[in-house]
């Protein structure tokens, strides 16, 4: 298997709950994110998001919780996760300082 970035950037958060990709094609994704900008205190939280059926109610498959004392050059990274129709992936600062983010989507081919 191969991998390659199906989508990727960097993202400044903002409190709210924002997307950072919603890719429709049946893949196995892997979300990596780079957490070194975090301070102690700060808390983001990383979610994958999929339906199990075509037209189906989308719902979280993964999600972490990182912080509030994160481990310094920290890559956070998802498990593999089938996701036949697809997927919806967000990043939400929960606690701290808003900060910037790199981020990237793998999938496996």
């Amino acid at each position: 298997m191969a991998l390659a970035v199906n989508a990727s950037g960097t993202v400044t958060t903002d409190g709210t709950e924002q997307s950072l990709a919603t890719p429709s094609t049946s893949q196995v994704y892997c979300l990596d994110v780079d957490v070194n900008a975090m301070a102690a205190g700060d808390i983001i939280e990383l979610r994958v998001k999929k339906t199990v059926l075509t037209g189906g109610t989308v719902r979280t498959a993964w999600r972490a919780s990182i912080g509030p004392s994160p481990s310094a050059d920290a890559i956070i990274v998802s498990p593999p996760l089938n996701c036949p129709f697809g997927c919806t992936v967000t990043i939400k600062r929960i606690a701290g300082t808003d900060r910037a983010y790199p981020w990237s989507l793998m999938t496996l081919q």
